[in-house]
Formats: C-alpha cells, sequence, structure tokens
C-alpha cells in the first residue's frame, strides 16, 4: 500500500484553524477478524499485511488523527464506544461483524473495511447503506438498527490486486477517514453574522414563494436549533453598531495599503480608489469583530458603513470578503445565509477551496446555467494561484454608471478556468438535505455575443455552466423550499458530498440525476 499524504486538505486545516489550536481526531479502532481469510493450516501468506503494517500506514497519511487501537474483546467494544461517545470522534471497523453489528451503529461516523478475499459472510451492506432491514426479510426479528453513519471501504491484504489498485483501495479509506477529521473541525465552527438594521427573518431573503406565503412563527429558532443539532457550529450574532464603530476606529493608513495592493494585482480596476479605500476598511472592521468574538467564519448584510442611509456611506462587501478573507482561508458571505455559509467551510476543510455564493438562472436553450454574483474567489484552486480578476463599480449601487460618485462601491468579476468541472450545490439545515449538481465551465463571451457586454448585464461575477440536461435541473427549482441561492465549487465534489453527508446524516439530492 502506497504511504500518500494529502497535501491539500492538510493545508487547508492549518488555515483554517488559524483562530484555535484543534486537538487531534480520535478514531476508535477495531480488527475483527485475522485479514486474510485463512482457514484451515497454512496460515497467512508471505505478503499479507498484517494489523500493525496497516496501522502505521495510516497514521503516516492521516495526520492529525489519532487511531485509539481497541485491544480487548469484541462484545465489549460497543459498550467502551456507547459509554464514551465524547471521547471518539469516530469508529473505524476493519473486517467481519458476523452477525453483530451494533458497533457501526453507535451513532458516530463509522467505516466498516472489508478485507478482500476473507468470507463476506453476513456483511450487511444494505443495511449499511440504508439503516433498515427489509420487511420481507427471510429472517424475522433481530435487533432494530438506527442512528447508522456508515461507508465502507475495502483493503486486500493478501496483496493479489495490482499495485495501483492496491493503492486506490487505500487511498479511497484514507480520504474517508478524513471526512471524519471535517466533521469534528465543522463542530468548531463559529460564525460572525453581522446583522443590518431591516434584518429580522434569517436567511429571509434567500427563500421566495406567492404573495400568500410566510415564515411560519418560531422560524428563527427552529432553523438556529435545528443547525446547531446538525453542525454543532455556533452563530454570534453581532449588532450593526458595532461594525460601524470599528469601521470609524480603523486604520486608515493600513486600509490604503490593503486598497493599494488590491489594485496593484488586479487586471483592471474602473472602481474608484476611495471607495475601494472604504471596502479595505470594511473589511478590517469585520475582521476585527471577527477576532473579538473568535470566529473563523463570517457573514453580514450589512451594505452601509454608518447607518446614516445617504447614499455617500453606501458600501457591498463582496470585494471584502474575497480579496480579504477567502484568501486567507476564512470562508465569508456577503449575505445572511447559515446553510450557504457552512457549505463554503464544508467544502473548504474537504478540499482546501473555496466557494462562489450566488444566484443563478437557466438558459433552456443554450443548455447553460448563469450563475452569478457581486463576488467571486481569486484563488479557486485553494493554493497560491489567482485568476485574473477586475475590481468595477457595484451592479446595485445606483451610481454605478459613475465610479467617481461616492456610493458607487465595489463588485469584482474574475474569470474561472473554461473546461474545468464545477459542482453547484448547497446544505439545507431545515431538511436535513444536500443538494447538488455539477456542470462544465465554459466560455460565456462565445456564448452571448450581442451587442451588451456580459460582464456588464446584471451582477459582475459570473461562471456560466454547461449542463446534459438543463430542463432536469430546472424542473428542481423551488425557490419557496430551497431558496434562489447556491454555491460553486471548483471540482467534481459529487463523491466527498455524498460520503460527508452520511457521516452528518443528511440526505442527498442529486438534482442532475
Amino acid at each position: 500500500m502506497k504511504k500518500i499524504i494529502c497535501f491539500i486538505l492538510l493545508i487547508s486545516f492549518s488555515a483554517f484553524n488559524t483562530f484555535a489550536q484543534s486537538s487531534n481526531t480520535r478514531i476508535f479502532t477495531i480488527f475483527t477478524s485475522y485479514g486474510c481469510g485463512c482457514t484451515g493450516s497454512g496460515g497467512a501468506p508471505e505478503t499479507f499485511t498484517d494489523h500493525d503494517e496497516v496501522l502505521n500506514e495510516l497514521r503516516q497519511s492521516c495526520t492529525g488523527i489519532d487511531f485509539i487501537e481497541w485491544e480487548g474483546n469484541r462484545p465489549s467494544a460497543f459498550d467502551e464506544v456507547t459509554s464514551n461517545m465524547d471521547s471518539y470522534d469516530g469508529v473505524l471497523i476493519i473486517g467481519r461483524l458476523d452477525g453483530d453489528y451494533r458497533l457501526a451503529f453507535t451513532g458516530l461516523p463509522t467505516i466498516v473495511v472489508y478485507n478482500l478475499f476473507e468470507f463476506m459472510d453476513a456483511q450487511p451492506y444494505h443495511l449499511f447503506a440504508t439503516g433498515k432491514v427489509p420487511e420481507e426479510s427471510v429472517l424475522k426479528g433481530g435487533t432494530g438498527y438506527k442512528g447508522g453513519r456508515v461507508l465502507t471501504a475495502q483493503l486486500d491484504r493478501r496483496n493479489l490486486a495490482s499495485p495501483a489498485v492496491r493503492d486506490a483501495m487505500f487511498n479511497d479509506l484514507v480520504d474517508k477517514i478524513k471526512l471524519m477529521k471535517v466533521v469534528k473541525e465543522l463542530g468548531e465552527t463559529r460564525i460572525l453574522m453581522v446583522k443590518n438594521h431591516e434584518e429580522e427573518t434569517i436567511a429571509g431573503v434567500n427563500y421566495r414563494g406567492d404573495y400568500n406565503q410566510s415564515f411560519p412563527e418560531g422560524f428563527n429558532e427552529s432553523y438556529l436549533a435545528n443547525f446547531a443539532k446538525l453542525f454543532g457550529v455556533e452563530i454570534v450574532r453581532a449588532e450593526p453598531q458595532e461594525f460601524y464603530q470599528a469601521y470609524r476606529t480603523t486604520d486608515l493608513s493600513k486600509a490604503e495599503g490593503i486598497a493599494d495592493e488590491w489594485i496593484r494585482n488586479a487586471r483592471k480596476v474602473t472602481a474608484s480608489r476611495p471607495e475601494i479605500i472604504k471596502t479595505a476598511r470594511a473589511y478590517l472592521a469585520f475582521d476585527e469583530l471577527r477576532e473579538k468574538y473568535n470566529c473563523n467564519a463570517v457573514s453580514t448584510h450589512i451594505r452601509t458603513v454608518t447607518g446614516s442611509g445617504e447614499l455617500e456611506d453606501r458600501f457591498w462587501p463582496g470585494v471584502a470578503l474575497e480579496l480579504g478573507f477567502k484568501t486567507r482561508g476564512i470562508m465569508a458571505v456577503c449575505q445572511n445565509y447559515p446553510d450557504l455559509l457552512i457549505s463554503q467551510v464544508l467544502a473548504y476543510l474537504m478540499t482546501g477551496k473555496p466557494s462562489m455564493l450566488a444566484d443563478f438562472m437557466y438558459d433552456i436553450h443554450n443548455s447553460t446555467e448563469i450563475v452569478l454574483h457581486s463576488g467571486i474567489p481569486v484563488n479557486p484552486y485553494g493554493d497560491e494561484r489567482r485568476v485574473p480578476y477586475s475590481i468595477v463599480p457595484h451592479a446595485e449601487s445606483p451610481v454605478r454608471d459613475i465610479p467617481e460618485e461616492a456610493g458607487s462601491s465595489t463588485g469584482l468579476t474574475a474569470e474561472w478556468p473554461v473546461g474545468e468541472t464545477v459542482t453547484l450545490w448547497e446544505v439545507h439545515s431545515l431538511l436535513n438535505r444536500i443538494r447538488l449538481h455539477t456542470g462544465e465551465i465554459v466560455d460565456g463571451h462565445a456564448i452571448y455575443t450581442g451587442g451588451e457586454n456580459l460582464d456588464d448585464v446584471m451582477c459582475t461575477a459570473k461562471i456560466i455552466v454547461k449542463h446534459d440536461d438543463i430542463r432536469k435541473i430546472q424542473q428542481e427549482f423551488q425557490p419557496y423550499l430551497y431558496g434562489i441561492h447556491l454555491n460553486a465549487t471548483l471540482g467534481d465534489l459529487r463523491r466527498q458530498i455524498k460520503d460527508i453527508a452520511v457521516f452528518l446524516g443528511m440526505d442527498v439530492i442529486e438534482t442532475d440525476r
């Protein structure tokens, strides 16, 4: 088995946890069978990978994870885990369960590993996947298993498969183990939510329906309670006056230096320098509040730096969040949507890549999805690479066409790579669901060649995504149920999202399948 380390994940964990040093992820580990299907005489083959070798290779490949090997008997392992649930972040079972499946159903994220060329016997893969024994089962009675969060993997410890296939098995197991660390670190997230004066309903702008629909009584309380139950994430809500005070006391020279750096690195700048400096001061104010409340993710619906209501004090925070926070590995969104922000945190922990918060629209005849907003990550790969970007006046400003006017503010455009796969998705905590689909980024300027520049239409930041069956995706658009926003993350995250959903106890809807 190849000894590998996923450097991107290690980098992302380090960057994300700058606000607090996280303890190692503790995984209860048990070998429940010999590992090679050896029955009768002969013993293990000469090429057999024994228990110690498996654990050593896992420890080398899974930095920040402690494998707590159980050396007691197998029946007592279930009692150990369930009596000490706070001591473990996951369960790793390597071998057969032979009719006693309880250890896979403790409620902790669990991986059951099959040793290739052992008898599979009573390894209940359907039960692992569904948590249910069919009513028409020939065998009746038994234990009612609930709360399973089980993924499966396999190892070829006899080393009969080719080296490439054995490596693929091992790497798949490592990837799934690292998702246990993602779940742990997700639960350590603290979101700073900076409110505005009008904000009453959490994510209120996201949901749209007919005039006779309204939010139910107690919506905020239900939303926050379910959010905390699912993820263990704390939301710290700051009043707008705190932001205004922080803005007033920012270091102007420091803000000017940040603004000039943003300008130097841009491909093109049409927004005015004073408005970019205003945005940089807002970024410093948000960061001061983030540190004050010990948070590592930020959302805000603030649209003024003073609360005066005057046009000259208007600003939109997208550039501050994208060029300021996300290049540092701190996820941030310019509207107060906890589900969308926690999706971005989750993507970053899994891949090291930031995501774009976006509105979207479907163009049936061009088979495209137009993903757009006022901000977009300039580091979509999650490393030191930057895509070309431009700083422009904000699309919603009433003086957008007069950049030198105070209040024209700032927006962002950036060129995400054509030909790359992109995952479009969102978490829905109230519904216990994740929705996703994938597509290919295409050159929108080659598709929309009319008289108006595509960059100037509506929101400035855009990704144009090609789909095989755009009608299927369109028919899943339910703004009164799932809202009107999603996240775009570079790459194909389908498998990772489906796996992490198992550990989180959430259902996945693939809207393109």
